[in-house]
């Protein structure tokens, strides 16, 4: 990711979900999981990676390197976030 994409995507995670009740976070990978998060009360960006930190004390975070693609309009229903990440990583954002 470029340094323009990064900033661009830590804005939208922002403004996107900060004070928001993000349902659950989905990551598709070998092993699937799905998180039921909760109210997003801080978002970190610091050595390269980006944090979500949740009010009961969830927490999501990827390093913005391991991104291969952002999909800011999904089609999939309620999804409002889906990212496509190293190792045949899928992370779906539910708000």
């Amino acid at each position: 990711m470029t340094l323009s994409s990064k900033i661009e995507f830590v804005k939208f995670l922002k403004q996107k979900f900060l004070g928001k009740n993000l349902k659950c976070l989905e990551v598709l990978c070998v092993v699937e999981c799905t998180m039921d998060f909760g109210i997003v009360t801080n978002i970190d960006f610091a050595d390269d990676k980006v944090s979500v930190w949740g009010s009961d004390s969830n927490v999501f975070w990827i390093r913005l390197d391991d991104i291969i693609n952002i999909n800011y309009n999904p089609r999939q229903e309620d999804v409002c976030l889906e990212l496509e990440a190293k190792n045949e990583v899928k992370v779906l954002f539910y708000l």
